[in-house]
């Protein structure tokens, strides 16, 4: 029972320790965007985040072009999570090679040309020059999709550097940026280096097109008047476009704890993220992350049905130090004291089993010289006196062993005893012997008698005769002895007389 106990008290008071001291916690990695990116800025905020819950902590040390590179990175193995846009990631999702955990933001398509430009719509952008974006960026993925579905020729240029340069020297008409609205520090200052820029709508039959070929993916949208610029205004109006989540996705084989930690330290700190997604700041929960989803990982779901996964005692024990450190004390001092009384108590069974083996050695001794063996167990049971009065073994443990040690004492009497009447018999059986053939050679009875005197003295050397016993015995051969010489004179006393005749 003390044993059990114990083993209970360890299972409490280990997860304490191991929650209230610092442990190593998991890392996670990331890949986000290029330095400056609304990606990168994102991924910082998940990194301070994951802070908060204290078991993980998040890297990015990738430098990414963007969605499509991310999405490959995750798929081959080289990151745990990836931001990704959904429309990027539509084909993997429904293929079970990626799921989703939340949504960060909603990324803007934006299209922007010159202010002194022709083009006026999508359809202008007809064998126009446009900069795509880098391949393997979200950017480009989304730009290849918007003109294939809109059935537009451009000429391509695959690229993101310098695109305000070119576009102001002519060399480009137009440019794409897909992303965050007013996150990215280096396209908003890029919009700040030029007073003569205008974006372009998008048209609503495209944008009902998308919205139902890929409900997953798009929905309509609206860049605010003056998002960018207040003077002059940048955007000159509300824009009408098109927006795709951007999400944090991760493979159905990771660690479900482990996503489930990282979505709960997301959702828990669901306002830092309204600089990403402005329709945050105004919301009293997270709904809004998980808006839309599909294709979500099991941990992340568990999450969303049940909150934060932390075990509920260890997270409110983590929050109230003061309970905790007296929680730590009270099941510590409890399990000490416990681990001594199991202690003591396999201490006493060790001396019990001792007595018990001491018993049967002294056994094998008690036939051949059961004094030795009387001798030997009152040694053993003023040991076990003393152990009991300096407190080395309980009053309980004692009764026992001198409960064992009593009858075993009471045995080695009992053969004692025995053996005094076997040696009385044997020498009452000898004197009739004699009695009996007194007209023997008197030598012959005197040596006989001499040989149970030196028979006697062996017995007493070896305490198989007490003194007493000794002594009577030695007795009776003496006056058998005088009896003998007696007999002997008066036997040489007739002769005499006869040979005279």
């Amino acid at each position: 029972m003390i044993k059990k106990f114990f083993c209970t008290s360890l299972f409490l008071v280990i997860p304490i320790y191991l929650s209230s001291c610092s442990t190593r916690k998991t890392n996670l990695s990331i890949s986000s965007g290029s330095l400056g990116s609304g990606y990168q800025r994102i991924s910082s905020q998940i990194k301070s985040s994951a802070d908060t819950v204290e078991q993980i902590q998040v890297t990015d040390t990738y430098q990414s072009q963007g969605s499509q590179e991310n999405l490959q990175r995750l798929l081959d193995k080289e990151v745990d999570f990836s931001i990704v846009q959904l429309d990027v990631a539509s084909e993997a999702m429904k293929q079970g090679k990626v799921n989703t955990l939340l949504v960060l933001t909603q990324e803007y398509l934006h299209l922007v040309t010159q202010a002194n430009s022709d083009i006026k719509t999508l359809a202008d952008l007809q064998g126009k020059r446009v900069m795509v974006g880098a391949e393997g960026s979200g950017i480009y993925f989304t730009a290849k999709r918007i003109f294939k579905a809109s059935n537009i020729t451009i000429i391509e240029v695959k690229s993101n550097e310098d695109r305000l340069k070119k576009l102001i020297n002519n060399e480009i008409d137009a440019f794409v940026y897909v992303g965050p609205l007013a996150t990215s520090d280096k396209f908003k200052q890029e919009l700040q280096q030029s007073t003569q820029l205008r974006f372009i709508s998008v048209d609503s039959s495209l944008i009902n097109y998308l919205t139902i070929q890929f409900p997953e993916s798009y929905q309509q949208a609206i860049i605010p008047q003056g998002t960018y610029k207040p003077l002059p205004e940048l955007p000159n109006q509300n824009l009408s476009t098109i927006a795709t989540p951007g999400a944090l996705i991760t493979r159905p084989d990771v660690n479900k704890k482990t996503v489930s930690l990282l979505t709960w330290a997301i959702i828990s700190n669901f306002r830092q993220y309204s600089p990403f997604y402005p329709e945050l700041a105004s919301q009293q929960d997270a709904k809004l992350l998980t808006e839309g989803l599909i294709y979500i990982h099991p941990g992340a779901q568990q999450v969303f049905n049940y909150g934060d996964p932390r075990v509920a005692w260890q997270r409110y024990l983590r929050e109230n130090k003061p309970l905790q450190a007296a929680s730590i004390m009270l099941i510590t001092t409890s399990s000490i004291g416990f681990l001594l009384r199991w202690w003591r108590k396999r201490k006493q069974n060790n001396l019990l089993k001792a007595n018990r083996q001491t018993i049967n050695e002294l056994r094998k001794l008690l036939e051949q010289n059961p004094k030795k063996a009387t001798e030997e167990i009152e040694d053993l049971r003023q040991k076990y006196r003393l152990m009991l009065i300096d407190g080395q073994v309980s009053s309980e443990v004692y009764e026992q062993i001198e409960k064992m040690t009593q009858i075993f004492s009471d045995q080695c009497q009992r053969w004692q005893n025995k053996q005094k009447e076997l040696s009385h018999n044997q020498i009452l059986q000898l004197m009739d012997e004699w009695s009996q053939q007194l007209p023997e050679s008197l030598m012959v009875r005197h040596g006989k008698l001499q040989y149970s005197h030196d028979q006697y003295k062996e017995m007493l050397k070896t305490g198989q005769l007490d003194l007493q016993t000794y002594l009577q015995m030695i007795q009776v051969t003496l006056i058998w002895t005088n009896l003998l010489s007696l007999n002997n004179s008066q036997d040489n006393k007739n002769k005499l007389p006869n040979s005279s005749k």
